[in-house]
C-alpha cells in the first residue's frame, strides 16, 4: 500500500507544531509536504497567480491536506485558499486545533473536513485514516472560466 502523502497548511508562527508532527512520525508512516510559511506575496496580487499554481501542484501531489489551526489561522486568505483547493481537487481535508479557542478558517467549515480530536499524533492518524473525504465539491465554473479563478 502506498504511503499517505499529506500537504500541511499552517502559519509560520505554528512551525514548532509542524516540527513536533515530524518528530512524532519518526517511522515515516506519512510523507509530509509543506511550505515553511504562507506565501509572502499579497493574496490578490499579480504575483499570487504563479504562487497559486505552484501550491496547487503540491496540494494535488498529496492524498490529504492537514490544516494546523493556530491562534492566527482563522482569517488567513492563503490558508483558506489551500483548504478550498484541496477540497475541489478531491483531497481529504483534515484539521486540528492547537487550542480549542482557535478560530477555524471558513473553508474548513464551508467545504467540510474531518477534525482530529486533539493535537496528538494518534488523534491525527485516526482522522487521516477515517473514511473517505467529507469535502463537498464546488459547482462547475461558468463557461470560459478556469475552475481555480476564484480560489
Amino acid at each position: 500500500m502506498a504511503k499517505t502523502r499529506i500537504f500541511v497548511s499552517f502559519k509560520k508562527s505554528d512551525m514548532d507544531s509542524m516540527n513536533m508532527l515530524l518528530d512524532w512520525d519518526k517511522n515515516q508512516e506519512f510523507d509530509f509536504v509543506f511550505e515553511d510559511d504562507i506565501p509572502k506575496v499579497a493574496f490578490h496580487s499579480a504575483e499570487a497567480k504563479q504562487v497559486k499554481s505552484e501550491l496547487t501542484e503540491k496540494i494535488k501531489s498529496g492524498t490529504h491536506l492537514l490544516c494546523i489551526i493556530g491562534k492566527d489561522t482563522g482569517n488567513n486568505d492563503w490558508i483558506n485558499w489551500e483548504v478550498q483547493t484541496a477540497s475541489v481537487t478531491g483531497r481529504k481535508v483534515i484539521a486540528v486545533r492547537l487550542n480549542t479557542k482557535n478560530k477555524s478558517p471558513a473553508a474548513l467549515l464551508n467545504f467540510g473536513s474531518t477534525f482530529a480530536a486533539s493535537f496528538t499524533f494518534d488523534a491525527i492518524k485516526v482522522a487521516v485514516d477515517a473514511g473517505e473525504s467529507t469535502s463537498a465539491l464546488m459547482p462547475p465554473p461558468p463557461e470560459g472560466a478556469s475552475r481555480f479563478d476564484n480560489l
